[in-house]
């Protein structure tokens, strides 16, 4: 892509970008794409396109797909002789097996169904309160239970105050402990991380509400299951509206606590 052209795609990534976010945001955005940001001394127009202008022309077109920019102008359309195959040795995960008190089921459908948007399929995903995702009628719970934990399964830890308080999810916990692996703990506020006593404070965790948390959780699911990655402008706003939900959530479940006291 010769500079002219290259200066006229920036342009038009940079004014679809001013449309619905702000300076600081575009620069967290680019750097989802590996376009380091630090360059940036002010989050001005000028410095936003410096920064833009450091992309090689194949991110400048993955950012520009992602914001549906034509760009038929700016690449010329070259014939496939065929794709190459890639191999990998690596053992990739196959199931999730999602611990919770029923207390908290709202918040952890709500989580299953952000799960499912990173691109965990509905069939990879065990979860006892969920229609659909639970033990099938007639199957015996334990036994099912143990037969899950035996697959290659990374065991999510819905923690909370509920989840202490209940006697079947301490012995998905321990029974996790000793079968599997892979586990990551998610606090579920009030809950924090740092309330986790014993082996169990060892796993690797992240509080329920926050971005950054929610990004970390979508990298680790990625690499874990071969997943494809969904790109900052279409992973963005459905994290953000998933957090949403959760925080409402949250917030009336607190709300109706308080106020049966």
């Amino acid at each position: 892509m010769n500079p002219v052209t290259q200066n006229r795609l920036i342009q038009d990534i940079f004014f679809s970008l001013q449309t619905s976010h702000s300076m600081r945001e575009m620069v967290s955005i680019l750097s989802g794409y590996g376009v380091a940001n630090e360059l940036i001394n002010d989050y001005t127009q000028t410095e936003i396109k410096k920064l833009l202008a450091t992309a090689s022309s194949k991110i400048l077109l993955l950012i520009a797909d992602d914001l549906k920019i034509d760009t038929s102008n700016y690449v010329i359309q070259k014939p496939t002789k065929g794709k190459e195959t890639v191999t990998s040795d690596k053992k990739y995960l196959k199931k999730i097996f999602i611990s919770h008190s029923y207390e908290d089921r709202e918040v952890v459908t709500t989580f299953i169904h952000m799960l499912q948007a990173i691109g965990i399929p509905a069939e990879a995903i065990f979860c006892t309160s969920l229609k659909g995702y639970g033990t099938p009628l007639g199957n015996d719970f334990m036994e099912e239970i143990k037969e899950r934990l035996n697959e290659d399964v990374l065991v999510i830890f819905m923690l909370s105050d509920n989840f202490y308080e209940s006697a079947m999810c301490l012995i998905e916990m321990g029974a996790a402990w000793i079968q599997t692996k892979s586990q990551i703990s998610v606090a579920i506020t009030p809950f924090k991380l740092d309330k986790i006593k014993g082996v169990f404070k060892h796993f690797q965790g992240i509080e329920i509400e926050g971005v950054a948390n929610y990004d970390l959780l979508k990298e680790t699911l990625e690499s874990k299951f071969d997943i494809v990655p969904k790109r900052p402008l279409v992973w963005s706003p459905l994290r953000d509206s998933f957090l949403k939900i959760i925080q409402s959530q949250i917030k009336e479940k607190l709300q109706a606590i308080n106020s049966n006291r």
